[in-house]
C-alpha cells in the first residue's frame, strides 16, 4: 500500500491535474482498485470511473499480438482540457443567490425584469442586464419564477395596416385637428383617456385611466358605472379636488369613441378640449395603452372591479407612477412629473404631488 500522498483536505469540485492522472495510471499498474485510487486522491469513486472511461485506449500487445484496453493519462488530460474549453463563461451572479431572490420577489409582485433590476440596483454588489435576466429565467435559475409569471412574455406581432376613417360621430372633434405641441409631447397637460374593464357584464365593473403624454403620469378614477354621465361626474370630482391647479394640469384630453366618452360638450365644459381617435385605432392613444398594461397587473381582465374603492384605485395609480421607464433612462413617471410641476406656479403643490405619489 502506497502511503497516502494527500495530507490536506482536497477542495470539493477541484479538477484532476495532469500529475494526478499520471498517479492514477501508476496505481492501476500496481493493482489498485478504483475505490482504493479514489481514497488515495480523496475524490469520489465515480470520478475515477469517469476518468478511466475518458482515458480509455485500445493497445496492441507486442508479444501476443492481442488487443487490450488501457488507461492513457495523456489522452485523458487532453480530452478534459478540450471539454473545459467547450464550457460557457461563469454566471455573472457568481454565488449571490440572494440577488436573484430579490429580483424574483419584485417580478412576482408585478415588476418587469428591467424594472426589478433598476429597483434592486447595485445593493448586492452587482447588476445584471435585462437580457441576462431573461436568460437566467430561461435557464431556470430562479426558484419559482418562469416566463409565465412575467407581465408580457409573448412574442410581439407585426403592425397591421389600418385604414383611417373619420371619427364615428360627425360632431366630435377629430384627433387630426390637434396642435403640433400635443403631438410632439412638448408641454405638460395633454392627457389620453380610456376605460379598463373588469368583467364584461355588470355595473360598476370599470375604472377610468388618464395618461399624461409628456411624463406618462397616470390617474386612475373609480366611477360608479360605465356611462357618459358618470364619466363626466368623475372628471368633475377630480377637478374639484385639484382646485385652481386643474387649469394648469389639464389642457386637452384624447379618447376613443366609447359610449362613455360621448359627451364632448360635458368634458369641454371642464375647461379642456376633447379630441377623438379614429375608430379601431388604439395606437393613436399608444401612451394610454402602454400604461393600461401596467394597470392590468393590478386589475386583471375578468376580475370583478365592483368592490374596488377610489382609495385602492389611487394605490394602483401611485404604483404605476413609481414604475421605472426605459424611455426615461430608468426614471419613473413620478420623477418626470415632479420636474414639470416645479416649473408651474401651482396654488397647492404639496397636495398635487401627494395625489400623484411624489411625496
Amino acid at each position: 500500500m502506497v502511503k497516502n500522498m494527500y495530507t490536506d483536505i482536497r477542495r470539493k469540485g477541484k479538477h484532476l491535474t495532469e500529475n494526478e492522472r499520471t498517479t492514477i495510471s501508476h496505481l492501476l499498474k500496481l493493482g489498485y482498485t478504483q475505490t482504493a485510487i479514489a481514497e488515495e486522491l480523496q475524490v469520489s469513486p465515480a470520478t475515477i470511473c469517469r476518468e478511466l472511461r475518458r482515458g480509455k485506449v485500445v493497445q496492441l500487445n507486442g508479444a501476443t499480438y492481442e488487443f487490450y484496453t488501457a488507461y492513457s493519462p495523456q489522452l485523458a488530460h487532453e480530452r478534459a482540457r478540450y471539454m473545459r474549453t467547450a464550457h460557457g463563461p461563469q454566471l455573472k451572479i457568481g454565488s449571490r443567490r440572494d440577488y436573484l431572490s430579490a429580483l424574483e420577489a419584485l417580478m412576482l409582485a408585478g415588476s418587469s425584469p428591467e424594472d426589478a433590476i433598476r429597483k434592486v440596483g447595485a445593493a448586492y454588489g452587482l447588476m445584471i442586464s435585462k437580457t441576462t435576466c431573461y436568460r437566467y429565467i430561461g435557464l431556470g435559475l430562479f426558484e419559482s419564477l418562469c416566463y409565465k409569471h412575467l407581465p408580457q412574455g409573448h412574442r410581439k406581432k407585426g403592425k397591421k395596416k389600418v385604414s383611417h376613417a373619420n371619427v364615428s360621430c360627425p360632431g366630435h372633434r377629430s384627433i387630426e385637428t390637434r396642435s403640433t405641441d400635443v403631438k410632439n409631447r412638448e408641454t405638460l397637460g395633454h392627457w389620453e383617456l380610456d376605460s379598463v374593464v373588469g368583467k364584461q357584464k355588470g355595473k360598476n365593473e370599470s375604472v377610468l385611466v388618464l395618461t399624461e403624454r409628456k411624463t406618462r403620469a397616470e390617474i386612475v378614477l373609480k366611477p360608479r358605472d360605465k356611462t357618459t354621465a358618470e364619466t363626466v361626474k368623475s372628471l368633475q370630482r377630480l377637478r374639484r379636488y385639484l382646485g385652481r391647479d386643474w387649469k394648469l394640469l389639464f389642457k386637452t384630453i384624447t379618447c376613443d369613441n366609447g359610449s362613455e366618452f360621448a359627451d364632448q360638450a360635458g368634458i369641454d365644459a371642464l375647461g379642456v378640449q376633447t379630441f377623438y381617435c379614429h375608430p379601431r385605432c388604439p395606437s393613436e392613444r399608444g401612451t394610454n395603452e402602454i400604461n393600461n398594461k401596467l394597470v392590468r397587473r393590478k386589475f386583471p381582465k375578468g376580475q370583478s372591479l365592483r368592490k374596488v374603492t377610489q382609495k385602492q384605485a389611487i394605490a394602483v395609480q401611485q404604483w404605476v407612477n413609481q414604475y421605472t421607464r426605459p424611455t426615461f433612462g430608468g426614471q419613473t413617471a413620478a420623477q418626470m412629473l415632479e420636474a414639470e410641476l416645479d416649473k408651474l406656479p401651482l396654488h397647492n403643490p404639496e397636495k398635487v404631488k401627494r395625489f400623484f405619489g411624489i411625496i
